[in-house]
């Protein structure tokens, strides 16, 4: 498994953020990555490209703008509302799985967004975009997770 930094301005000790997140393992090894998210206003993109990057590197990339756009949703929430997190993309198979787990309890909750708010349509995405999506807790937060099922040029690369 290899793990990247997402670096803010602020330093966090690898050892601490890896020891307070816990990391799910996918069954092949080769075809999974993890990055250590902190809170600063450039992570959102960055961990973007790097998932587009890595996405491409595994010949998956015709799903790019589906997972760009939910990988953007799961880690602006995390970011919001924890101090970090760890984000795991693994591919088995035909599927793609992402998973932000963050330092927050709370679950995600689904709710009406109106016609003026900023927020509140991250879980109707999530809904509409992905094969399946949820979360569960862990001892030191929770894991908000979505999967999103390949094409079969993806699938065969």
């Amino acid at each position: 498994m290899m793990i990247a930094y997402v670096t803010p301005a602020k330093r966090m000790d690898r050892r601490r953020a890896l020891a307070a997140l816990h990391v799910r393992p996918a069954r092949h090894r080769e075809r999974q990555t993890s990055w250590v998210l902190l809170p600063d206003p450039v992570t959102v993109p960055r961990i973007r490209r790097q998932v587009r990057r890595q996405l491409d590197a595994w010949k998956a990339g015709t799903c790019c703008d589906v997972v760009e756009l939910l990988v953007s949703e799961v880690v602006t929430n995390a970011m919001r509302h924890s101090w970090g997190a760890v984000m795991t993309v693994s591919l088995d198979e035909r599927t793609l799985r992402c998973e932000v787990q963050d330092t927050n309890p709370a679950m995600p909750q689904m709710r009406q967004a109106h016609e003026g708010d900023e927020g509140g349509r991250g879980m109707i995405l999530m809904e509409a975009l992905s094969r399946d999506w949820g979360s569960y807790g862990v001892p030191a937060g929770k894991v908000v997770w979505f999967e999103i099922s390949l094409d079969e040029e993806d699938a065969a690369a």
